[in-house]
């Protein structure tokens, strides 16, 4: 089961004073066109955090015939991280997170991070033909405290396009997800 944290969203782990966890990641939601942050959530594990550099996210993918679906686990206990449906020639929706917290939630830096080299992002789901615009989608987050706490875990950063309305779909309904894991 993931957990929810329900305060201020920021760099102090001092801050959470009610959660005891050893594993957690932040889902950052960013607009697939003109790259401005949507809000996050970050989300409690039990897996134990893993030491490899990669996030260790397996991908259950069901092709839209007319409705298809794609959800994002957390190995080796397969916990949810996202979850949505994908309509041909509609709109599907996420469904887990059911919400994310909105851009005000975030504390932010003085001082924006510089953007990581390219082979410090880990492409989830990556797509054959599609540009990931690393730099666009890292401004948009690069002023968040808590990206600074994700930062020290060493760890690749996770980068996921959801699009929700394909065939004809409409990439102003798209966005693209930071995905980041924390040090135990």
């Amino acid at each position: 089961m993931v957990g929810l944290l329900s305060s201020c969203l920021d760099d102090n782990d001092d801050d959470y004073l009610y959660h005891t966890h050893h594993n957690s990641v932040i889902l950052l939601q960013v607009n697939y066109t003109d790259f401005v942050f949507e809000g996050g959530i970050e989300l409690f594990l039990h897996s134990e955090f893993n030491e490899s550099e990669e996030i260790p996210i397996s991908v259950d993918y069901d092709p839209p015939g007319d409705f298809g679906n794609i959800s994002l686990y957390y190995e080796p206990k397969e916990e949810l991280l996202f979850d949505g449906s994908i309509v041909w020639a509609g709109k599907g929706k996420r469904k887990f997170p059911e919400y994310i917290y909105a851009p005000g939630k975030f504390l932010e830096l003085d001082t924006r991070i510089d953007t990581p080299v390219d082979d410090k992002f880990q492409i989830i789901f990556a797509e054959e033909g599609v540009d990931y615009p690393l730099e666009s989608i890292w401004n948009s987050i690069n002023n968040l405290s808590i990206v600074k706490r994700y930062l020290k875990s060493g760890k690749k950063i996770g980068i996921f396009r959801y699009t929700p309305s394909v065939g004809v779909g409409d990439p102003n309904e798209w966005d693209w997800y930071v995905i980041m894991n924390t040090v135990p």
